[in-house]
C-alpha cells in the first residue's frame, strides 16, 4: 500500500510538472513570424550606426541596458512589478519612448540621453523595422 502511494505521488508530480503546473516560474513566448535576413542585416548595421551597441549586447552579458539576443517573445519583469511579452509593440515602444517601460534593474533614463542624437532617424518606419527584425533575428 505504501508503494502504490509512493507511486501515485511521484507520477502525480512527474504528470504536474510535464504539463507546467509545477509551480516554477512560467514564461510566456510569442512565436516569432519567420525573419526577413535582409532587413534584419539593415538592422544589424542600424544597431551599431545609432550607438545601440554601446549599452545593449547581443552576446549575451548585460551592459547599461539588458542583453538582447534571445529576448523576443519572452516575459520580462518591469521596475513597477508588472511583466510584459518582448513582442514587436514592446520594442517599438522600447525604441522611441525608451523610459515607458523600464526593465527591473536597469536605470531610467540612460537610454534616452544617448539616442536623442538619433531620435529623427529611429524614428523613421524602414530604420525601426529594421531594428526590430534584428533583435527578432537573434531568438
Amino acid at each position: 500500500m505504501r508503494r502504490l502511494l509512493l507511486f501515485g505521488c511521484l507520477l502525480s508530480a512527474l504528470l504536474l510538472v510535464a504539463c507546467g503546473g509545477g509551480g516554477g516560474r512560467s514564461e510566456e513566448k510569442v512565436t516569432p513570424p519567420p525573419v526577413n535576413a535582409e532587413l534584419a542585416a539593415a538592422g544589424k548595421e542600424y544597431f551599431n550606426k545609432y550607438a545601440c551597441s554601446t549599452c545593449h549586447s547581443m552576446a549575451g552579458q548585460a551592459g547599461i541596458g539588458p542583453a538582447l539576443n534571445g529576448i523576443y517573445g519572452k516575459k520580462v519583469q518591469l521596475e513597477d512589478g508588472s511583466s510584459v511579452v518582448r513582442d514587436d509593440a514592446y520594442l517599438r515602444e522600447s525604441i522611441l519612448q525608451p523610459d515607458a517601460k523600464i526593465v527591473k534593474g536597469y536605470p531610467k533614463g540612460s537610454m534616452t540621453n544617448v539616442i536623442m542624437p538619433f531620435m529623427p532617424e529611429l524614428q523613421k518606419p524602414e530604420v525601426l523595422d529594421a531594428l526590430v527584425e534584428y533583435i527578432k533575428s537573434t531568438t
